[in-house]
């Protein structure tokens, strides 16, 4: 099943939401399933069979042509917009789409994968509360200095305005794409913000999930379906 997505301007305008797993009645935990470049909102749903829990709803943004970004994601900011702020966008209204069945977002969990973790690490920075969780595979924030980004809040009241958000980090040492560093910025820059981060590094070269990784979802969405 899909639908088109409400409230989304730019280059991702008009996004496609895929939806899977259960049925609005059913559902009592949400899982906002963001693909990476060359992927599908439909590869994505056919990936949670992995970690797929009864009670679970999936929505999986689809991105124009595949790609959220026209840019590495190590680029300067300015260059990957209005892509990114787009991106975001779907991200966001995949949230608004888990609320109108009744999933509040702390039980809203992500999966972002590659690109598609990069602008999850994005969202979270730009649209901070308390989520039931995030696992960012294989990706970092985007921009140049990743040292230099902040969680958006207003420091003086809401010094940390994620919340304790259990966020997982899950690389590989020598990721092709991603650097180690860049993730170990982006863990820095999501702990100031609040979130309780879990950064894992694994030997060798992999980019993309592990079955590690989707055993760590699968307990994650076992905590929330247990709440």
């Amino acid at each position: 099943m899909s639908r088109t997505l409400d409230g989304v301007g730019g280059p991702h305008a008009d996004a496609e939401l895929v939806v899977g797993g259960a049925p609005a009645a059913a559902a009592e935990v949400a899982v906002v399933l963001v693909h990476g470049r060359g992927g599908t909102a439909q590869g994505m749903i056919r990936l949670a069979d992995g970690f797929y829990r009864p009670g679970v709803t999936l929505l999986a943004p689809a991105a124009r042509r595949s790609s959220w970004l026209p840019v590495p994601h190590d680029a300067p900011l300015a260059a990957t917009e209005p892509a990114l702020t787009s991106a975001v966008d779907c991200v966001a209204g995949a949230v608004a789409a888990a609320g109108e069945v009744g999933i509040a977002p702390e039980r809203t969990a992500f999966v972002g994968v590659s690109q598609g973790g990069c602008v999850l690490a994005e969202f979270l920075c730009r649209r901070p509360q308390r989520f039931g969780g995030a696992f960012v595979v294989s990706a970092a924030l985007p921009g140049e200095s990743v040292d230099r980004r902040e969680v958006a809040g207003d420091p003086a009241h809401d010094p940390r305005p994620l919340a304790g958000t259990p966020v997982a980090l899950d690389a590989s040492e020598g990721d092709p794409h991603v650097p180690r560093d860049r993730v170990e910025a982006t863990a820095t820059v999501l702990e100031r913000g609040g979130a309780t981060v879990d950064m894992r590094i694994d030997p060798g070269a992999g980019h993309g999930l592990s079955n590690a990784t989707v055993a760590r979802i699968g307990e994650r969405l076992d905590a929330l379906l247990d709440e």
